[in-house]
């Protein structure tokens, strides 16, 4: 299934709701066909670790983005803290902020994925050239959080990320993902 080789989007956005193995698919996509993944939240996470004391494994982790942190007599969740720092630069600059953040400076050859679409950005990736893939699992819930929601109209593609839920094991779990990427992979190709 490797082919580094095959000319894909060079912007490729990802959502889906926390959980749904965004992350996962940017790693696949990454070792099968060497697009590299952008962390389109860096600017929260450097801020909240530098300045609020929180751990690079509480912003970068489903586990430590789970915990809660004290900061200054108040108790919030750690995907809270960076959700919250979202919103403020969007309605500082707009939704479009942090999409804008993440593709500045990048190189103008190869293929990049980013794996916290949320909200209308999925339109910014659209309005370059690129595509938005929507991972979705029914074991990732919605998120209770307004800043995981993110548009289904701006979704160019689809992946029922379904393997775990049908009882497979991890391993397997992996390759049947790898397996649907091959053929989202192969559709995009074909349609460009």
């Amino acid at each position: 299934m490797k082919d580094k080789d095959m000319q894909l989007p060079r912007l490729i956005g990802i959502c889906g709701n926390p959980r749904s193995g965004k992350s996962e698919a940017q790693r696949i996509l990454k070792e099968q066909y060497g697009v590299q993944p952008v962390d389109d939240g860096f600017a929260l996470r450097h801020f909240a670790v530098r300045h609020l004391g929180l751990s690079w494994e509480d912003v970068q982790t489903q586990e430590g983005k789970a915990r809660y942190t004290d900061i200054l007599g108040g108790t919030w969740q750690n995907r809270e803290i960076l959700g919250e720092l979202g919103n403020k630069l969007e309605g500082m600059f707009g939704e479009h902020i942090m999409p804008f953040m993440a593709t500045r400076g990048l190189p103008a050859e190869g293929s990049f994925s980013f794996g916290s679409v949320r909200k209308l950005q999925g339109e910014f990736f659209r309005a370059q050239g690129g595509v938005v893939i929507e991972i979705s699992n029914p074991l990732a819930p919605p998120s209770p959080y307004d800043f995981d929601w993110y548009s289904r109209e701006a979704v160019n593609f689809t992946i029922e990320n379904d393997a775990l839920a049908r009882g497979l094991p991890a391993e397997e779990a992996r390759l049947d993902l790898a397996a649907k990427i091959h053929e989202l992979a192969l559709r995009m190709v074909e349609s460009s």
